[in-house]
C-alpha cells in the first residue's frame, strides 16, 4: 500500500512560526525568590517550577504547590498585587 504525504509549505510556515515565537514578551516575570504557595525558599526542594497563567510568571518550591495553586487561582495571584 501507497503512502501519501500532503506537501503544503504555508502549513509547515505557520506551524513552525508559532512554535519558533516562544512564550510572549508580555509574560510578567516572577520576581519573587519565594514559592507563592508555602513561601519556602525556590530552590530548596530541587529545580523550582515554572509556569504561565495569563500574562503572569509563576513559580513553585514543587509540583504539589501546582496542584494547590490551580485549586485556587485567585487567592495566590492576589498576592502577587500586594
Amino acid at each position: 500500500m501507497k503512502t501519501t504525504r500532503s506537501k503544503s509549505p504555508l502549513l509547515a510556515l505557520v506551524l513552525f512560526a508559532a512554535c519558533a515565537s516562544g512564550p510572549s514578551a508580555d509574560v510578567i516575570p516572577y520576581t519573587s525568590d519565594l514559592c507563592i504557595v508555602t513561601d519556602n525558599k525556590l530552590g530548596s526542594m530541587g529545580d523550582p517550577v515554572v509556569k504561565v497563567y495569563g500574562n503572569q510568571e509563576v513559580k513553585f518550591c514543587c509540583r504539589p504547590c501546582v496542584k494547590e495553586f490551580e485549586e485556587d487561582q485567585e487567592r495566590f495571584l492576589a498576592k502577587l498585587k500586594k
